[in-house]
């Protein structure tokens, strides 16, 4: 009787196992800075909008809501890339001296 598993199975299996590993944590990696990127991408146009409405004169406080910005037509209501939920109106951006981050409130 043959053996089921000689040497050139092994290594056939091993080559098998290391590829799918590979091709496995390439997929995960790729889907992981994509959805980094996508709220990036939101958290900027949020930033954009209160710089703006800092620039107009309309927003005059360091912490400037969503909501507001909404309301005054700076920004869109956004999607949540991960949850596909809207972003709560009660999030807000954070000006600090002339930094701004963007806070989510869940």
């Amino acid at each position: 009787m043959e053996k089921i598993l000689n040497k050139q199975n092994w290594v056939i299996l091993t080559i098998l196992i290391s590829l799918l590993l590979i091709i496995g944590l390439t997929i995960y990696k790729i889907n992981a800075i994509h959805l980094e990127r996508s709220f990036l991408v939101v958290e900027k146009k949020f930033i954009e909008g209160a710089k703006e409405c800092v620039w107009d004169g309309v927003c005059t406080e360091d912490k400037i809501l969503l909501g507001d910005l909404i309301k005054e037509g700076y920004v869109k209501d956004e999607v949540n890339p991960q949850t596909k939920r809207y972003y709560s109106h009660d999030s807000y951006v954070l000006k600090t001296d002339n930094e701004y981050s963007f806070v989510e409130v869940k």
